[in-house]
């Protein structure tokens, strides 16, 4: 299958959507959807019809009027585009909760697999703490392990340590060249500019739904009353 488009041209805001459009098909993979229409896809995925139409454009797919898409070779398309059709090897820091949790959520087939998992609570190092999980290391052999053949190359370190660890796991990661960081700390990474860091911040993006929770509603209020509440 061609794929015309790299990530790399694709538009970040497209690329993100992408990224919800392939867990939207894997769903509906597992229901046994064989086709679906870009409505069908667009509403589950939350978007404006439109706005899918174009961000498939750019992995070369076009549904068939009065049919839509087909959902496995869509699901292949997008997965080539976003590079996940091969699983991308991930070092995960931290095990503590979050980190569990990521480790649970990077076993659903959706192209990543962690060879690595650090943390320095003693209660924990030496222990697999999922199935087909490597063993927890200390965080101090993060170059040790990153760099055994037998394990890397890492293609992806994932932070979720106590934040006052954060940066000193950043460091070590890029050290051994690893170019693609995902934060879930509060602490701002300081990093070469070759290092792309995704940062997730739970706190953060609750914040931002307090605000839009907060706002008025357009046309669950008069225009006399929409007027004072702008007007405070």
């Amino acid at each position: 299958m061609s794929v015309n488009s790299t990530t790399g041209a694709i538009p970040q805001p497209s690329v993100a959507r992408l990224a919800t459009y392939l867990h939207v098909l894997r769903a509906f993979s597992q229901r046994g959807v064989v086709l679906a229409s870009s409505r069908q896809l667009a509403t589950a995925a939350g978007v404006n019809p439109a706005i899918l139409r174009k961000d498939l454009s750019y992995v070369g797919a076009n549904g068939v009027r009065g049919v839509g898409y087909d959902v496995g070779k869509l699901t292949a398309r997008i997965s080539i585009a976003l590079h996940t059709d091969n699983d991308q090897t991930v070092a995960l820091a931290g095990a503590g909760r979050l980190g569990r949790a990521l480790l649970d959520h990077t076993g659903l087939g959706r192209g990543f697999r962690v060879v690595a998992l650090f943390d320095d609570d003693p209660a924990v190092i030496g222990r697999e703490l999922a199935p087909q999980a490597p063993a927890v290391v200390p965080l101090t052999d993060i170059e040790k392990v990153c760099t055994d053949p037998e394990v890397g190359p890492i293609e992806i370190g994932v932070v979720a340590t106590p934040d006052e660890q954060a940066q000193a796991v950043a460091d070590a990661f890029a050290a051994v060249g690893v170019r693609q960081l995902l934060n879930v700390t509060q602490i701002t990474l300081s990093t070469d500019s070759d290092v792309v860091v995704r940062q997730v911040d739970l706190a953060l993006e609750l914040q931002v739904l307090a605000f839009q929770a907060s706002r008025v509603p357009m046309g669950s209020r008069n225009a006399g009353e929409l007027r004072a509440v702008v007007d405070r």
